[in-house]
């Protein structure tokens, strides 16, 4: 994709950033170039909270965000790449990745990481990002924050 990008001249440099409404003029029309059916690599984020450091617990907030995410932007199974998870010192009962396994999501590339401790954060958290194929323009992608994460991003809809 970046050389077919460098071979049209489309790829911009540091002197050429652009601002929003640019970046949303150039993504319509790669969407349009492209054909509104061609796929295309992007990340979806979430977040939840988990209330008390259970197994059980864990797999069932972290279940609920993956469910929420993949249906919210009709992803299959087929259309991921990777699954990166990051949670808060606080949650050590469980990886987070399990919760994709119990959902038959194991043969996807999981990671799961330590989230920065910054004072005054979200305790209890749980984050995620995928990487996948979806036709859908970056502007159109619904990322979700549930229970007590939904105030990390309370600019985006529901």
């Amino acid at each position: 994709m970046i050389q077919r990008a460098a071979e049209r001249g489309q790829l911009v440099g540091p002197d050429q950033l652009l601002g929003p409404e640019q970046l949303l003029e150039r993504e319509a029309e790669v969407v349009s170039r492209d054909g509104p059916g061609v796929e295309r690599l992007v990340a979806l984020r979430g977040a939840t909270t988990v209330d008390g450091d259970t197994r059980e617990a864990l797999i069932e907030r972290t279940s609920e965000l993956l469910t929420a995410l993949l249906e919210r932007n009709s992803i299959g199974h087929d259309q991921l790449v990777s699954i990166i998870f990051t949670a808060t010192e606080d949650l050590t009962s469980e990886f987070p990745a399990a919760a994709a396994r119990v959902q038959g999501l194991g043969d996807v590339p999981l990671l799961c990481a330590r989230e920065l401790s910054i004072q005054g954060g979200n305790p209890e958290t749980v984050r995620v990002l995928i990487h996948c194929y979806s036709t859908r323009p970056r502007s159109s992608l619904r990322h979700v924050y549930l229970h007590r994460a939904k105030y990390l991003r309370d600019d985006l809809p529901e």
